[in-house]
C-alpha cells in the first residue's frame, strides 16, 4: 500500500507517520479494460486515486465511448463531487481504460484525515481547483466551432498537464510521453478517429509535431483551428 500511495502526487511527499494513517484506511482495487469503477447516481461517498494505468470519465455508462469528458492517469483522483456535495451523488461515471489499479478511501475516513491536517486540506483544495480549471478549458474547447480547434485544444490539454521540456534535434521541444490514442482524442473532441488521423498527419507534415513510438514531441505552437 505504501508503495502504491507514493506513486500518487497527493501522498508522495507525506512523512511516514501521516502516510501510515492513509495506509490503514485505503483499499487497493484492480480493474480490467472497460470495467466500471464508479457509476453515476451511486450515493456512496468514496474517493479514488489512480495508482497505475488510466481511467476515463464519462456521462452515459451505456454509451461511454462517445461521451468521454476526461482521461485520468497516475496521480489523478475522482469522487470529489460525491465527497463534497449535499446529496453524495454525481452525474458522471468512471471506467477503466486498459488495466487500471486504484486506491480508494471511504469519504468520511479521507475527510477526517485531511481536515485534521490543514496542509493536506490546502493541497487537496489546490488540486481540486486545478481539475475545475481543466474542466473550464474543456468547455471552451467544445464551444469551438471547428473540429480542428477541438482536436488542437484536446492535444494542448494533455501537453500542458503532462508535457516536459526537452532538447530535440538542437531545439527546445515539449515531450508528451504515452500520448493519448487517436481514438481517445476523437472521443474527447467529438469526432472520428479518421479525422484525428488526418489532422495529426498534417501537423507532422507541417513540422508542428513528431511521433516516436507512444511519445509525441511538440516542436512549435499548434495553429489555431
Amino acid at each position: 500500500m505504501a508503495e502504491m500511495l507514493r506513486r500518487v502526487d497527493f501522498f508522495s511527499e507525506l512523512d511516514t507517520a501521516t502516510l501510515s494513517k492513509f495506509e490503514k484506511i485505503g483499499t487497493i482495487l484492480s480493474f480490467q479494460d472497460e470495467e466500471t469503477i464508479s457509476l453515476a447516481g451511486d450515493p456512496r461517498r468514496y474517493i479514488f486515486f489512480i495508482a497505475k494505468g488510466m481511467a476515463k470519465v464519462f456521462y452515459d455508462e451505456k454509451n461511454a465511448r462517445n461521451n468521454i469528458l476526461s482521461l485520468l492517469g497516475v496521480g489523478d483522483f475522482f469522487g470529489e463531487i460525491q465527497l463534497l456535495n449535499d446529496t453524495g451523488r454525481s452525474a458522471i461515471s468512471l471506467k477503466s481504460d486498459g488495466e487500471c489499479t486504484i486506491i480508494t478511501f471511504k469519504g468520511k475516513d479521507f475527510l477526517k484525515e485531511i481536515i485534521n491536517d490543514p496542509k493536506l486540506s490546502i493541497v487537496f483544495l489546490r488540486q481540486t481547483t486545478q481539475k475545475l480549471s481543466k474542466a473550464y478549458m474543456q468547455i471552451a474547447s467544445l464551444s469551438m466551432s471547428t473540429i480542428k480547434g477541438r482536436i488542437m485544444s484536446c492535444l494542448m490539454q494533455f501537453i500542458e498537464e503532462k508535457g516536459i521540456q526537452v532538447q530535440r534535434n538542437s531545439q527546445t521541444a515539449i515531450l508528451l510521453r504515452n500520448r493519448p490514442t487517436q481514438q481517445q482524442i476523437a472521443d474527447m473532441s467529438g469526432t472520428s478517429r479518421e479525422t484525428v488521423n488526418r489532422e495529426l498527419s498534417s501537423y507532422i507534415k507541417d513540422g508542428y509535431i513528431e511521433m516516436e513510438g507512444t511519445d509525441m514531441y511538440l516542436l512549435k505552437e499548434l495553429p489555431i483551428g
